[in-house]
């Protein structure tokens, strides 16, 4: 019933521009507003099973679920495994594919660096990449701004930590 509730064409519809909306500005938000819009499911559904239609009938639901006689059946991991996927793969990739068309862009932010070098003095630059940027997506704008391949292709960028530099790897996230 549950998996029926949320393979709603209109309930996934509002999922996916649930994630549109505040994946990206407000994933608390996104949170809260997910499970009031998922009780919407479980509170129709889980009285006809002998829960109660609120938070505390979802909790009593988990818990049931966890018993090993539910817990280790082929068809209660399968189905869950699908409502998870609905909930949660679903929409976020949904959005990766809209931005990855160009559908939906996400927000730009500006990074501000520092040339360190060894002798005289350091140059600085700002670079402007989405929030979803790499460090490498930042090299790359770096060597883009300054007209630079090599920088972007054998270029660090680097932290400072305690009396030393740490490089960031190139597939690191942006903010981390």
């Amino acid at each position: 019933d549950l998996l029926q509730g949320f393979s709603d064409q209109g309930f996934r519809q509002k999922l996916a521009e649930l994630h549109r909306a505040l994946a990206d500005t407000n994933p608390n938000k996104l949170r809260a507003e997910r499970q009031k819009l998922i009780l919407t499911v479980q509170s129709q559904v889980l009285p006809k099973h002998g829960f109660e239609g609120s938070l505390s009938g979802v909790v009593q639901m988990l818990s049931a679920l966890n018993e090993p006689h539910l817990a280790q059946n082929e068809e209660s991991l399968h189905v869950g495994g699908m409502i998870n996927h609905i909930l949660f793969v679903e929409p976020a990739s949904a959005i990766e594919q809209e931005r990855d068309s160009g559908k939906v862009e996400s927000k730009r932010v500006r990074v501000h660096l520092v040339q360190h070098l060894e002798e005289d003095g350091a140059g600085h630059l700002d670079v402007e990449v989405s929030e979803a940027a790499t460090m490498g997506d930042v090299l790359a704008a770096a060597g883009e701004a300054l007209g630079s391949e090599e920088l972007a292709q054998k270029g660090r960028l680097v932290r400072k930590q305690g009396g030393t530099f740490i490089a960031f790897k190139k597939d690191e996230p942006l903010g981390r």
